[in-house]
């Protein structure tokens, strides 16, 4: 079976990256400190704003590639979502001695359950639909359904409480990655609406990888809170171990001879499995004036093309050493 679409992987990465539990969750599972539990669910129940806005970064970094994503994004209380922003690219040939940076504006909207990301290349704005992991992240981030936080609730591994004063309250959660994936796998059918034919089965298989990513690890992040306001202050999340998880499962996929690679695209699933990092850190701003997020009107006119982001690809595949 042919890898088709490879070149989405480090949009889906990103994206998915981006998003992940950028608001609240909570957590009651009766093996966990009871202290850290009520600390944890005291955060999550106060009154949530009824638009929250926030600064997102993300970086990876592999040993011939830097991608940075600098944006702001918001959230209505029906749960749309817009971002905007910057992907920040820098890849360095070694074989050749020089380096190359691109900036690619960018813009993200998600409307019930369907999420489009744009970007700007050469001064056309195109777009790509990301069903799956970035928008079934984006759905539990977003869910203010009691079912749906029940589920996040009982994901919860591990509570640390590293800092509580008045103004701030610091925890270190443990997410369980297999809780984690059959929550994905069961809120994310609604995604996959618009896609038909190979389209979707091709969608579906990328999405199932990072399901099986997800259920070999688990995810650790940092939370702060201000608790005058019940919002977040910042949220740390350490990312490297899905996405290396999800880079050797395809590896190993191939060695078995049910996914068909290329030499580059081996090279570069070896170069993120074993030596690339991807963070991303969260931080709380006001809903107003210019943190909030107006998208261009040309955007409606925005042809779809999921080949815009092709000439990234070329580069983290074409530097990879041999």
């Amino acid at each position: 079976m042919r890898f088709k679409r490879f070149k989405k992987f480090a949009a889906l990465a990103a994206i998915g990256g981006a998003i992940i539990f950028g608001g609240n969750i909570t957590a009651d599972a009766a093996n966990l400190n009871q202290d850290g539990i009520w600390a944890f669910r005291e955060a999550y129940i106060s009154q949530v704003p009824d638009t929250r806005a926030f600064k997102q970064d993300l970086t990876l970094i592999s040993p011939n590639f830097h991608l940075d994503i600098d944006s702001k994004a918001q959230v209505l209380k029906d749960g749309s979502m817009r971002m905007g922003g910057q992907f920040n690219w820098t890849y360095t040939n070694l074989k050749n001695n020089f380096s190359i940076n691109t900036t690619i504006p960018f813009y993200i909207e998600q409307i019930g359950n369907e999420m489009t990301l744009y970007v700007n290349r050469k001064g056309k704005w195109s777009k790509m639909l990301l069903p799956g992991l970035p928008s079934g992240l984006a759905l539990l981030w977003k869910s203010q359904d009691p079912l749906i936080q029940n589920q996040v609730m009982d994901a919860v591994k591990k509570i640390e409480i590293l800092n509580d004063t008045p103004n701030l309250r610091t925890l270190n959660v443990t997410l369980d990655g297999i809780k984690l994936a059959n929550i994905l796998n069961e809120n994310s059918a609604t995604t996959f609406a618009n896609l038909e034919g190979e389209e979707l089965a091709e969608q579906k298989k990328i999405f199932y990888r990072w399901l099986s990513a997800f259920r070999k690890t688990d995810i650790i992040f940092n939370w702060t809170v201000n608790k005058p306001s019940w919002t977040t202050a910042t949220a740390v999340f350490d990312l490297t171990s899905i996405m290396r998880a999800y880079a050797i499962y395809v590896l190993n996929e191939s060695a078995a001879g049910r996914v068909e690679l290329t030499d580059e695209e081996r090279d570069l699933l070896d170069a993120i499995g074993y030596y690339s990092e991807l963070h991303s850190y969260t931080t709380h701003l006001k809903p107003s004036g210019n943190n909030l997020v107006n998208l261009p009107a040309e955007l409606s006119a925005a042809p779809e093309n999921d080949d815009s982001l092709n000439d990234i690809f070329a580069e983290m595949t074409s530097v990879v050493e041999k």
